[in-house]
């Protein structure tokens, strides 16, 4: 895949430079586009913002914030992670962003070898997932331990709170804003920007593709959760490379994250009577010694399909 960040351009900023410009606009829009989203929910509180900052503080104990909550989750998300990094790509990369609206090669059998993959990924993701929860830290890391795992039973109650579905528009909502708003965004921002930009930077893409996968999993703030989800970063690296669009990695990520979302509606309305995203599922040694073949062999079937033109890689920009 050619890397859109090595063309040529008049004010084209060196790439460590624009490192630094994309992680300070990015910091500084997590601020601000939180705040956007804060004033957006006023009217649901009558303008009283004293009173919206106790209950954003806390919304696990006001039943009626998980509306505005997923408003304000959605509102950052589009800022932080789509209209940020755009901003930094056409003001000082100087790249036209219709360059990462692309459609593949072959992108009717890659997309269901695609889905296939992410669903055969999660069976052998399910012993990491559960490898990471168990990991124990040593003892002169005991405050940062107790600190990550505050951190993550915060964000399960938050998640479980967000998740509890009232009605088909809830989980509509849900869909938006945990599902589709991620899988396009996150992998415009990490994919699409960060890995071309430390491609060049490291002329190396294997190192590109881990860097930014650890980076999209840091990003996540979840310590129990790193490894499983820098590899599920590192797959959607390697799609996005192979294949020279974010159309794969996109359609991956938004599998990962529906599938979770459709589990959960599933159980919660008794259509099926176990919950995939609550580790209920122990599969046998077996079982996961197939899913962990197929996986390879997928991503074995999606490097081939995208190997076979003139240059060995597909090319899109």
């Amino acid at each position: 895949m050619d890397n859109m960040f090595s063309g040529k351009s008049q004010n084209k900023k060196s790439t460590g430079w624009l490192l630094i410009i994309l992680i300070g606009y990015e910091l500084a829009a997590i601020f601000m586009f939180n705040f956007l989203g804060l004033m957006l929910l006023l009217p649901f509180y009558d303008f009283d913002l004293q009173t919206l900052i106790i209950i954003m503080g806390k919304p696990i104990a006001y039943p009626e914030a998980k509306m505005p909550m997923l408003i304000l989750l959605g509102v950052s998300a589009v800022g932080t992670f789509i209209i940020t990094p755009a901003w930094v790509v056409h003001k000082y990369a100087k790249i036209e962003l219709k360059k990462f609206i692309t459609t593949p090669k072959y992108y009717v059998r890659a997309s269901l070898i695609t889905v296939m993959l992410i669903i055969s990924f999660a069976g052998v993701n399910t012993v990491i997932i559960e490898w990471n929860k168990a990991l124990e830290l040593p003892p002169f890391l005991s405050e940062f331990e107790y600190y990550v795992q505050e951190q993550e039973l915060k964000l399960a109650e938050l998640t479980q709170f967000l998740t509890e579905f009232d009605n088909s528009g809830h989980f509509l909502l849900c869909i938006l804003v945990i599902a589709i708003i991620p899988a396009v965004g996150e992998e415009f921002l990490f994919r699409g920007v960060l890995q071309n930009i430390l491609r060049l930077s490291t002329k190396n893409p294997h190192i590109a593709i881990w860097a930014s996968a650890l980076m999209f999993s840091i990003f996540h703030n979840q310590f129990y959760g790193l490894v499983p989800r820098m590899l599920l970063g590192a797959i959607f690296g390697y799609l996005y490379y192979w294949s020279g669009s974010l159309f794969l990695p996109v359609l991956g990520h938004f599998i990962n994250n529906g599938l979770a979302l459709v589990s959960m509606f599933f159980f919660q309305k008794k259509i099926i009577s176990f919950d995939l995203s609550g580790g209920e599922i122990n599969f046998n040694t077996y079982i996961l010694l197939i899913f962990f073949i197929f996986t390879i062999c997928l991503l074995f079937i999606l490097r081939k399909i995208y190997s076979i033109n003139e240059k060995g890689l597909a090319k899109s920009f």
